[in-house]
């Protein structure tokens, strides 16, 4: 995966679908709850990754 946006949304979607909303609970605070799950360090190595893989993407090497 190059796009770092993806990498960073699997993490939410995959507490949404753990389990089925509680009552009280929206998608929206399930989402947010799950963002908040991600360490900034994820973050910054989803985007270090794009960053490597780029030039093999641009020279059309297997990744």
């Amino acid at each position: 995966e190059l796009d770092p946006i993806e990498m960073f949304w699997k993490v939410p979607k995959d507490r949404i679908r753990r389990s089925e909303l509680i009552d009280a609970e929206t998608l929206s605070s399930r989402v947010i709850e799950g963002s908040e799950d991600v360490p900034v360090e994820h973050i910054q190595n989803f985007i270090q990754h794009s960053i490597d893989v780029f030039p093999k993407c641009v020279n059309k090497e297997p990744l």
